[in-house]
């Protein structure tokens, strides 16, 4: 992985982090063990995927199509979870 690309990850990171911390206190969880705050966490990283998604289709010049994000990203998730039972 290149510099750049590392310090971009990194930025993205930044940011969810950001905003993680800043949805569970809007929330007033305090238990980062929680379902609770398992579900907050997961909402935040989709909807940083998804702007991801967005910003990638827009600078290629692409329609953005939530349908294929959904797609994509249940695909990702069944692999996952086929990776994890073997």
């Amino acid at each position: 992985m290149s510099t750049p690309h590392k310090r971009a990850m990194e930025a993205v990171l930044e940011a969810a982090d950001l905003d993680i911390k800043a949805a569970l206190e809007e929330q007033g969880i305090t238990d980062k063990h929680s379902d609770e705050a398992d579900d907050t966490i997961l909402d935040v990283a989709i909807l940083h995927a998804w702007r991801i998604f967005v910003r990638i289709n827009e600078a290629q010049g692409l329609t953005v199509d939530p349908g294929l994000f959904v797609d994509l990203a249940s695909e990702l998730a069944e692999d996952m979870a086929e990776d994890r039972d073997q």
